[in-house]
């Protein structure tokens, strides 16, 4: 039995004004507007939620209004991502986090240094032993200058019961068929290709980016990979690889995400900002008119539903 939900996970990322304040009214509307169209299960701050960038005070006011709204719209417990150089400041947002009531956590490894073996047990023993009430997935990626490898996750999931989950966006075959042989009981969310090999494989879930578009159809896919509905499956998994040509045509590449997931937010609110925190570029108004036509010529059914 894995210790997390089977489900589709999204991200909230954050509109910024002009002055690069917190756009509170568009976010809220966003994060609203995301549970209610069938997409309850949300997080904030992973690299396209720019966790990476955010001072002190706007991860306090950031996280407090999202845990709000996801409380009123009805959504699922919120999910906070931390990311930081420190370990020290880790715990310092998750204590603040967990005050109030915020216990579920994106955990990434600090990356100025590469951690070592050694270091890696140390950090999840500090972070999830520390916090025993508290639910952690941890974010998979190669910025943290290396990955945990499967059967470093089947050892830290035995350490660690509340260790529930992991999220991965790379299609890699022998990372996939490793975490589904020797990690089953933590749940893995995976990108919308690394999902596509990893589901007749074992259980995984649906990290979304581009199926956050519409999430009917998010749905729809990951039903699919349950079911072993192979025709549906390859269908939509054709459909999905259009849209992502598309939007890196109109994007192009070598973007930090936020600059491709506030395009497809936008998609949904049409006012949405697009603009990153600095240095970061973001897309342009003309990415996401060109992605918005070509989805509208070509993949019409991953608009938003109206």
């Amino acid at each position: 039995m894995s210790r997390y939900p089977r489900t589709v996970l999204g991200t909230v990322c954050v509109p910024w004004r002009d002055d690069g304040t917190l756009d509170e009214a568009c976010f809220r509307r966003t994060i609203t507007n995301l549970v209610t169209s069938g997409m309850p299960d949300l997080y904030i701050f992973g690299t396209a939620g720019e966790g990476y960038a955010v001072s002190e005070s706007d991860f306090r006011r950031i996280a407090t209004v999202f845990a709000e709204t996801m409380r009123d719209a009805g959504g699922a417990p919120p999910m906070v991502g931390v990311v930081n150089q420190s370990l020290a400041t880790i715990m310092e947002r998750i204590r603040f986090c967990r005050a109030a009531g915020i216990t579920t956590f994106q955990i990434s490894l600090p990356n100025w240094g590469t951690l070592g073996d050694t270091e890696l047990r140390r950090f999840f023993a500090e972070v999830c032993g520390s916090f025993p009430d508290c639910r952690f997935l941890h974010y998979n990626l190669m910025r943290s200058g290396r990955l945990v490898r499967p059967h470093e996750y089947a050892e830290l999931a035995e350490r660690h019961p509340n260790l529930v989950a992991t999220k991965h966006g790379g299609a890699d075959m022998h990372q996939i068929l490793g975490l589904m042989a020797e990690a089953p009981q933590l749940r893995h969310f995976l990108s919308e290709q690394g999902y596509y090999l990893a589901a007749p494989l074992g259980e995984p879930a649906l990290l979304a980016s581009l199926v956050a578009s519409n999430p009917q159809r998010a749905h729809a896919y990951l039903r699919a990979g349950i079911d072993g509905d192979l025709p549906r499956f390859a269908e939509l998994h054709r459909e999905l690889c259009g849209t992502l040509l598309a939007l890196l045509r109109a994007v192009g590449l070598g973007h930090i995400d936020g600059a491709y997931d506030k395009i497809i937010h936008k998609l949904a609110e049409p006012d949405y900002p697009l603009a990153l925190l600095p240095p970061y570029e973001g897309g342009t108004e003309a990415a996401y008119r060109q992605y918005k036509a070509e989805l509208e010529a070509n993949w019409p059914a991953w608009l938003p539903s109206r």
